[in-house]
């Protein structure tokens, strides 16, 4: 049996579910109080053979960063900053490209939408279930959950669209355009319908959805799906008056076996069943937990290394054991044979060192006017060497950048190599290296003069 559990704030949604070739069947559904989870928790532990969990909304984040088309650890890096510098540094996140993005009169940027989790929250969450056998699988977030029960029932469009889950005594309301996670905001609701309650619930989520305009110029919310058991003709109509949305009850129903009521089914939880863990990019796990993998990796491969030393070991001494006299000869002959050529090579290296100095001498002056023609300005040049490989001038120009900020930084660096290809002396220009340090980029870039 699947645990699916929707950490909702003070309350905390439950879903246990089987999966039937494919299809989710909903056993039972319920909303309990935080503080009675681990008595719920402890009652049905035999039961579970894994558990799913999403995090707090309020203890996330969803963010989408626009930069520069570049890959590997140098985008890590950049992402890092923007991270720390955004949300500081007790999250844990992960993040995935959206696409490339072509803006006039600029190189093509990438779009990156970043998830994160603080490392409190999912340290404490972790607790909760230390006393389980079974450990859950999946930490992520209420969004990404979401975002995956929207993709199943084929809801997900290239327009941005809203989704509000009205439950007590917090909603939720979530914006997506495609698959990416723009907005996320946690709405008060108090118990009950009365028709007051009604006007506040939809002027919260108008401003809501002026905010994202705001956020996103050009940008609007033409439909907004809505959820659950709180749900009355009089909010509907309210909704559409102050939104000017198309709104639309979303029902789980078709999509999913032996679901009576469809506004009764957590989304979250439902979202988490239809999860799977190998495909899941926004999954995150406790450093506790990790390091404790870590160990067992750990004590595991020196278990590994041990024993192989020993069978080495025990190889060895029975080598020598047949015949050490005979051994000793071959290693005799054996460091005669590296030492003469140990002296050969010190030979031919004096050679090379004399004949190199006879033959390289590099057009320096018209080397160094043309590379102080093509430096950007703000770009720094500490170090620079040439040499001849075999019929070819080569050299490698190493220096610093100070932009305005990381981006800005990357781009000289990419236009200084555009400038070194362009020279009409620089035949080849290659970035081998480049590493932030706080808003500078050190960087190196290999050349090759036309002969």
């Amino acid at each position: 049996m699947l645990l699916c559990i929707d950490w909702a704030g003070e309350k905390v949604k439950i879903a246990r579910v089987e999966d039937g070739h494919g299809e989710i069947q909903v056993d039972e559904a319920r909303e309990i109080d935080t503080s009675d989870l681990g008595r719920y928790l402890r009652n049905i532990a035999g039961k579970i053979k894994e558990i799913r969990v999403a995090v707090p909304i309020e203890k996330s984040f969803h963010k989408t960063f626009m930069v520069p088309n570049i890959s590997g650890n140098l985008l890590n890096q950049a992402i890092a900053h923007e991270v720390k510098k955004s949300f500081g540094r007790n999250y844990q996140f992960k993040y995935t490209d959206l696409g490339e993005v072509v803006v006039p009169n600029t190189r093509v940027n990438k779009r990156i939408m970043t998830v994160g989790v603080e490392r409190e929250t999912l340290e404490e969450l972790s607790l909760v279930f230390a006393h389980l056998s079974v450990r859950p699988k999946i930490y992520t977030t209420y969004p990404v959950a979401l975002l995956a029960l929207l993709d199943k029932v084929g809801m997900l469009s290239a327009e941005s669209m809203g989704f509000v889950e009205m439950s007590y005594p917090k909603s939720r309301i979530v914006i997506f355009k495609g698959r990416e996670i723009r907005l996320t905001r946690e709405l008060p609701l108090s118990e009950g319908d009365k028709d007051q309650e009604n006007i506040f619930l939809a002027k919260d989520i108008q401003r809501t959805l002026l905010f994202y305009t705001e956020s996103f110029p050009g940008e609007s919310v033409a439909n907004l799906l809505v959820l659950g058991k709180f749900i009355t003709p009089d909010i509907l109509e309210s909704l559409k008056q102050k939104t000017g949305a198309n709104i639309i009850p979303f029902s789980s129903q078709p999509f999913f076996q032996d679901i009576e009521d469809g506004s009764e089914i957590y989304p979250g939880c439902l979202g988490l069943a239809i999860t799977s863990p190998p495909d899941t990019h926004f999954q995150f796990t406790p450093f506790s937990i990790k390091e404790k993998k870590k160990i067992k990796r750990t004590v595991s491969l020196f278990s590994s290394v041990f024993l192989g030393l020993v069978l080495i070991f025990g190889l060895i001494i029975f080598r020598f054991s047949l015949d050490l006299r005979q051994l000793n000869i071959y290693r005799q002959g054996i460091k005669g044979e590296i030492k003469m050529k140990e002296d050969r090579m010190k030979e031919l290296s004096s050679e090379l060192v004399s004949h190199s100095l006879e033959i390289s001498q590099p057009h320096w002056s018209e080397t160094l006017l043309e590379l102080a023609a093509v430096i950007p300005a703000g770009v720094s040049i500490n170090s620079m060497t040439i040499k001849k490989d075999k019929h070819e001038w080569v050299g490698e120009v190493g220096g610093s950048v100070e932009g305005t900020d990381q981006f800005a930084s990357l781009y000289l660096v990419e236009q200084f190599q555009y400038n070194l290809l362009q020279s009409p002396l620089f035949s080849k220009a290659r970035i081998v290296d480049k590493k932030m340090e706080e808003e500078n980029i050190i960087f190196k870039i290999e050349y090759q003069l036309r002969t």
